[in-house]
């Protein structure tokens, strides 16, 4: 059996995906599972908000509908991103570079965590006074709002582990190829 990772077998036609030997696949594999759902939900949240915003359920002085586009755009670039990272690994086995994953993680989180401090910056004024009509249907609205922006929270913090875990294993993989390229000198 196999030592480690890079001393694995490897499948002719890619590079396996993950070390499944290793058993380490489960805990990656369920941080990225664990990140699609939260953005599916962001995405459902913001993108139903969307619609609500476009009808006069709340008055927010029409910035609602701006908002929630682009938390709407910023998840839906990380639920793209992590399933296309699933469909690569799971369905082609096919390994994705960490260098790729930490680009794509990066750009993820960050668009995350901007969008998402605009935006509770913008909601904590609206919510001093709620907003204009405080019927059944704007409470709901509220509460969704308030959902996604729970969601995105917790979707970002996925993509900052999995930005970690990547930078991790581009280290190792780089550290590796350094040993890999270097003559050994013995002492004579």
């Amino acid at each position: 059996m196999p030592s480690n990772y890079y001393d694995q077998e490897r499948p002719t036609r890619c590079l396996e995906a993950v070390p499944r030997q290793q058993k380490k696949w489960l805990s990656f594999l369920t941080l990225r599972f664990a990140a699609v759902l939260c953005q599916m939900t962001v995405v459902i949240c913001f993108a139903w908000a969307y619609t609500e915003h476009e009808k006069p359920v709340a008055y927010i002085d029409g910035l609602g509908s701006a908002w929630s586009s682009i938390n709407l755009g910023t998840a839906a670039y990380a639920f793209l991103w992590s399933t296309i990272f699933l469909v690569v690994v799971l369905i082609f086995n096919c390994r994705v570079h960490p260098g790729a994953s930490i680009t794509f993680d990066c750009l993820a989180f960050l668009a995350q965590i901007i969008t998402v401090s605009f935006y509770v910056n913008e909601f904590a004024e609206y919510q001093h006074g709620g907003y204009s009509e405080n019927t059944g249907e704007a409470k709901r609205l509220y509460g969704v709002e308030c959902f996604g922006i729970a969601m995105m929270f917790l979707g970002l913090i996925f993509n900052l582990v999995l930005m970690i875990r990547a930078s991790m294993a581009c280290h190792v993989e780089r550290k590796a190829g350094k040993q890999a390229i270097q003559p050994k000198f013995e002492d004579a």
